[in-house]
């Protein structure tokens, strides 16, 4: 599935340690309770922002499709995102387990992680019975 290397850095490591935990993360503003994506940068104010666990689903608000020519040559084609999670928060996102030809649009999808290398890589998959 994930087809590129992952490198954590100092920004994107407590993320990574949830990842490997099985926690997809978000940022919540302590002082409004707000939750914010995760790629927010939190050391604008450190005491004010914490990364607390996600539910982990959401809906897909638009999609497409990669076509990809591997490295022997044979093709893909990989349903890609932008899945709104339960929380609000948007996360650009691989869909894994549908049909590339579906309408992927409002589709009910649930966090999974690939273990790549060390790290683990959150991608959503569809939720069964959901259009």
């Amino acid at each position: 599935m994930i087809g590129f290397p992952v490198q954590r850095d100092e920004a994107t490591a407590e993320f990574f340690d949830g990842t490997v935990r099985g926690e997809f993360l978000l940022v919540r503003d302590t002082r409004t309770g707000a939750l914010l994506a995760p790629q927010f940068d939190r050391s604008v104010d450190p005491r004010r922002y914490e990364l607390v666990p996600a539910a982990g689903t959401g809906t897909v608000v638009s999609w497409a499709v990669v076509h990809q020519r591997g490295a022997d040559g044979a093709t893909s084609r990989v349903p890609v995102g932008i899945v709104e999670l339960d929380e609000g928060p948007w996360w650009w996102t691989s869909i894994e387990g549908v049909d590339p030809d579906d309408n992927l649009l409002g589709r009910h999808v649930v966090v999974a992680f690939e273990k790549v290398g060390d790290e683990a890589v959150p991608y959503f998959t569809a939720i069964e019975g959901t259009a």
